[in-house]
């Protein structure tokens, strides 16, 4: 929002600009056009560049920690009802992608499926992943669990 709505030449004025950062994180840009009536320029765009701190992220939580809020709006809450490929996609992508910092993808489809089952039920002791299994506290059934073990071995 502009401070005045007309501006003489010379004078200034103010912009105020609310950016939504929910979901990102680190260095980003968004834009700013202002319209004017001088023929010469008449549309000046602003860049603002800020560093968003993620505010969940700058601690250490024990692996289970997702299963409560706030971090389960992310980590479950997402794939409550879904099975398979809209499961992982929902809940598991979020640190099993290149550059998070679970195993990406393509490693997890080189796992036997015992072993993907097991770390998907149980979790991986000394790691961030906790088994997401009812019997270790997680909000996965047995179903739920296998179904994603088949779509990460069939795809």
């Amino acid at each position: 929002m502009v401070s005045s709505d007309h501006l003489m030449p010379g004078e200034q004025g103010r912009i105020d600009a609310v950016v939504k950062t929910k979901g990102k994180k680190g260095r980003i840009r968004k834009t700013v056009a202002v319209f004017s009536n001088d023929p010469d320029r008449q549309t000046v765009t602003l860049s603002l560049v800020m560093n968003v701190i993620d505010p969940y992220h700058t601690q250490k939580f024990g692996a289970k920690a997702i299963f409560s809020s706030p971090c389960a709006e992310c980590h479950v809450d997402r794939g409550k009802g879904k099975t398979g490929a809209a499961l992982f996609n929902a809940d598991c992508l979020i640190c099993h992608r290149t550059g998070k910092p679970g195993k990406p993808f393509s490693d997890l489809k080189g796992m036997t499926q015992d072993d993907i089952r097991s770390a998907t039920m149980s979790g991986i002791p000394g790691t961030i992943m906790p088994g997401f299994s009812w019997k270790e506290g997680g909000p996965l059934t047995s179903d739920d669990i296998d179904s994603i073990v088949r779509y990460i071995k069939r795809r």
